[in-house]
């Protein structure tokens, strides 16, 4: 999904589902309906000539970051006032609301958290790690909880995929103190929000698309791009109202290379999501891994990347259910020995991840 995206032509959508988009968060409501159903693609939102029952609405955006921008009484009132509205009972869509990641610091009670989430059937929060300089304020003031069983986000880490992924634990203790199982969405950003100056640093394109491994390993269920990047002239060298309509109209340097890679890892979860959208299994591999077990058509896949943003050589230790010799390491093109109920790989840098298949 994108953020905001730029469905009015037929050019721009073509181009989008190339990258393996095919969701609209929000758009202009001039565009014109026709050509985002021609094209197979959905929105969560309603062009101005949309029939009432238009099918290519799928859900509705309740609204953006309230946690943030009312005090608690108002923006309760408000939200719950806009999911009585959007009722799935009345309308047949979901509803899905995106919050500050301040909802999920030590200054907000958890309960604060479950009052606001109860408000949707789908939330993400946005924090984009790599690109703010907010992570390099001080251990002190990083006030993010630290989910269960894992190590705080600290300065040393902050700066690192592994902090999107343990935004996604956070959010799914949410919903476990909700007492249910619902959708949690990543947030990823295709280009910096401030550019690359005053301490904002623009992604590369092995973060870009590290960004959304880290969160899928925690069980994310959707990725939206943010591909906006504000008018701060005093600030920013990359300018962007949508980063997918100017690399394709623009082929703009400071983005182009970070939205070829969004497009590489939509289409790399497209292939995989048979296997991703299964049940994952619960199973410590050894130290200094963060990983996912799934199990699908007879093969164990393990998608991993390394702990805390921590590089180096790993060893898997196997369950006693996989017994396959080898290991395929999907897409590429190279395989890995078993021996003794385990095998070894190297993560070469903070972002690296792979995935692996191997028979049962």
């Amino acid at each position: 999904m994108v953020w905001y995206g730029s469905p009015g032509s037929d050019a721009q959508l073509k181009y989008d589902k190339a990258l393996g988009i095919n969701t609209y968060a929000q758009g202009n409501p001039a565009t014109p309906s026709g050509g985002i159903t021609s094209n197979g693609m959905f929105t969560l939102f309603s062009p101005s000539d949309a029939p009432a029952d238009w099918a290519s609405q799928v859900g509705t955006l309740l609204d953006d970051e309230v946690d943030g921008r009312f005090d608690t009484a108002s923006g309760l009132a408000h939200m719950r006032s806009l999911a009585a509205q959007s009722d799935p009972a009345k309308t047949g869509r979901f509803t899905y609301a995106n919050w500050t990641s301040g909802i999920l610091t030590y200054d907000r009670s958890m309960q604060f958290s479950v009052d606001f989430y109860n408000t949707a059937n789908v939330n993400s929060v946005d924090q984009y790690f790599y690109a703010v300089p907010q992570c390099d304020w001080g251990d002190n003031q990083l006030r993010w909880r630290t989910p269960q069983g894992q190590n705080p986000i600290n300065t040393a880490n902050c700066r690192t995929a592994s902090s999107y992924g343990k935004i996604i634990s956070l959010q799914n203790e949410v919903n476990a103190a909700r007492g249910v199982q619902a959708p949690i969405w990543a947030l990823p950003t295709v280009v910096s929000t401030g550019g690359s100056t005053g301490g904002y640093r623009q992604l590369t394109p092995e973060q870009t698309k590290a960004q959304v491994w880290a969160s899928i390993i925690h069980e994310a269920r959707g990725i939206v791009w943010f591909s906006q990047s504000p008018d701060q002239q005093n600030i920013n060298d990359c300018i962007s109202g949508d980063a997918f309509a100017d690399a394709r109209l623009k082929g703009t340097a400071c983005l182009k290379d970070q939205v070829a890679a969004a497009g590489a890892v939509n289409n790399q979860i497209k292939a995989l999501a048979p296997v991703i959208n299964t049940q994952s299994y619960v199973w410590d591999f050894g130290d200094g891994i963060d990983s996912m077990l799934k199990v699908k058509d007879g093969s164990a896949y393990i998608f991993a990347m390394g702990q805390d943003g921590t590089t180096g050589s790993r060893t898997f230790r196997l369950p006693a259910g996989i017994t396959g010799p080898q290991v395929e390491v999907v897409g590429e093109g190279r395989t890995l020995a078993v021996q003794g109920g385990s095998f070894t790989d190297s993560f070469a840098d903070e972002y690296t991840h792979h995935v692996y298949r191997i028979t049962l």
